[in-house]
């Protein structure tokens, strides 16, 4: 009884930091953002509308509501997911310590399938608690203290991140601003022991522009946008397309103008890819499970977490 009060009262306090915390926003729509939040807790976006969806994530993360406005409810669950304060880590770095720490990997699937196997391995049977008083009554029986190390870390420019796309892009149906789902392909490590991308990471890109394949032999196309992505601490990694599938892309084929791919842009139809891989009659089509590649434009400093690989 006594330790599930303790966890309660640490949980109000981190409530607290993240109040004090509470960042700028970031120029991404609040539509990504939730997108986000729900496809890491739930494994996909929510039917409905943003108000009532965001009310539930609450009562799966806390068991209750935060009491905060729409815009301010979703920076602090997107921060205190993904992003954490000074004196906390954030939800993804607890769990991914957790699972390289237990398994030796980090875990795939929703939040709810990733705590469901820790629940097991640590206390023989899966909890019914909300999610966040999971996690940290986790976190305190399995680590010394309940502290993780955090250390901040450079990403060298030019550094290859693999991503994978998680639903079918196809020119048929896709329409322009369409987030396109993908997550980080593998971890990344820096300095062999710090973890600053987990695999499984969600990954937010946009459909630019598309074409549907159409009468007299014209193809389809779609071209996706991929600016920068968010390393485990939020902080956003500016990135290039190097290539797709198992082709690398040469400009000269995709009719890509000079520097596009510098802003992460591509193409994708029947010049976009060398052997048209993806090519499905007048329309394209990218599998879910399709790896795109990107390079970093610049080192940037993060904070990572340090895991003891085996």
């Amino acid at each position: 009884m006594k330790f599930r009060v303790f966890l309660a009262i640490l949980l109000l306090i981190t409530f607290g930091c993240m109040q004090s915390y509470a960042a700028k926003p970031e120029a991404k729509t609040n539509e990504v953002k939730v997108s986000k939040i729900e496809r890491y807790v739930y494994g996909d976006t929510q039917a409905g509308d943003i108000a009532t969806r965001l009310m539930q994530v609450e009562e799966d993360l806390f068991g209750r509501a935060t009491g905060k406005e729409l815009v301010d409810k979703t920076e602090f669950l997107h921060d205190f997911i993904f992003k954490g304060s000074p004196d906390s880590p954030s939800m993804d770095m607890k769990l991914s310590f957790l699972e390289w720490k237990l398994f030796n990997k980090t875990g795939e699937g929703n939040l709810e399938s990733r705590l469901a196997d820790l629940d097991k391995q640590v206390i023989g049977s899966v909890s019914m608690e909300p999610m966040a008083f999971r996690l940290e009554q986790l976190v305190h029986l399995t680590i010394e203290n309940g502290l993780i190390s955090l250390h901040r870390v450079t990403i060298p420019r030019g550094t290859e991140i693999k991503l994978k796309v998680g639903k079918a892009i196809s020119s048929k149906t896709a329409h322009k601003n369409d987030i396109v789902q993908m997550t980080v392909a593998d971890d990344l490590f820096i300095d062999r022991n710090i973890l600053a991308l987990s695999k499984g990471g969600i990954i937010s890109a946009r459909v630019r522009s598309v074409r549907r394949g159409g009468r007299f032999g014209r193809s389809g196309f779609v071209n996706l946008e991929i600016k920068s992505i968010e390393s485990m601490d939020s902080t956003e990694l500016p990135v290039e397309v190097a290539y797709a599938g198992q082709e690398r892309f040469d400009k000269r084929r995709i009719g890509m103008a000079a520097g596009a791919s510098t802003l992460g842009y591509f193409v994708l139809g029947p010049i976009g890819l060398a052997g048209g891989a993806f090519i499905k009659g007048d329309d394209v089509e990218v599998p879910a499970g399709t790896e795109i590649s990107v390079k970093t434009l610049k080192e940037v400093n993060v904070v990572g977490v340090l895991v003891h690989r085996k």
